[in-house]
């Protein structure tokens, strides 16, 4: 008989996992997650692990579907009756590891080049809004940018308006660019205004001659010249057109 305070052989080595993830131990990540696997084939936080240390996109793809499906068993009732007060996605701590398997799965699926990927892509990162209207993950960050790719600008427009209030940086610029993508180039002038005031580097980034390149930093700080480099690694080919009128 297991005490209350005793750790389950299984977290364990899925905690252990994690740690391995932590330093970029990718083997010894997937390694302890399928041991934990082979004592609770259910724990959907392993296939997690598995997907995100995995180099192989089909791979990482199918393990996260296994995580998003178990999850889906487990809290079938919840997602139907989701949002709900009672019922907090991510704020119920059990909850997480099938929001990281969502999470996880739409990077994974923008990732792929084949037809129908990425609008599944946005579909489950929708999912994720619908759930969990607060967005602890924060995948509000990442859809101006898929829904102007797939050519969605009213959904983008929409999701813009409905998190006014947490403009940051790159949101700001992001709606500068929906704002010149209708039309509307004092909106658009007055929101690059505004992201200039955070962020100081960020107009001169996209106006080099070439794209900047990607930071392999998993963090930047606000304000910084790694805040700008990341916007423009993101944007910098949607904004050659609005970068003429800055």
């Amino acid at each position: 008989m297991m005490s209350d305070c005793q750790i389950p052989k299984y977290q364990e080595q899925e905690d252990f996992a994690w740690d391995r993830m932590e330093v970029r131990d990718l083997g010894g990540a997937t390694e302890a997650a399928l041991r934990a696997i082979e004592l609770e084939p259910d724990t959907i936080d392993s296939y997690v692990i598995l997907a995100q240390a995995s180099g192989v996109l089909g791979q990482k793809q199918a393990y996260a579907r296994e995580a998003v499906r178990l999850g889906e068993i487990e809290f079938r009732d919840e997602i139907a009756s989701a949002p709900s007060e009672d019922f907090p996605f991510w704020g119920i701590t059990r909850t997480r590891p099938y929001m990281r398997g969502l999470h996880t799965l739409a990077l994974a699926l923008w990732d792929d080049g084949r037809e129908g990927a990425k609008d599944e892509a946005i579909e489950v990162a929708q999912k994720m809004l619908r759930i969990c209207p607060n967005d602890n993950i924060g995948v509000r960050f990442l859809l101006p940018e898929w829904f102007a790719r797939r050519s969605k600008w009213s959904l983008g427009g929409k999701l813009l308006a409905e998190f006014r209030d947490d403009y940051r940086t790159e949101m700001n610029m992001w709606a500068a660019l929906y704002a010149f993508q209708n039309g509307d180039l004092d909106r658009a002038t007055e929101m690059v205004e505004a992201a200039r005031k955070t962020n100081a580097h960020i107009v001169g980034q996209l106006l080099l001659k070439r794209q900047p390149k990607r930071s392999n930093e998993q963090w930047v700080a606000a304000g910084s010249i790694e805040e700008a480099k990341a916007y423009s690694v993101q944007a910098y080919d949607l904004c050659l057109l609005p970068t003429a009128a800055l």
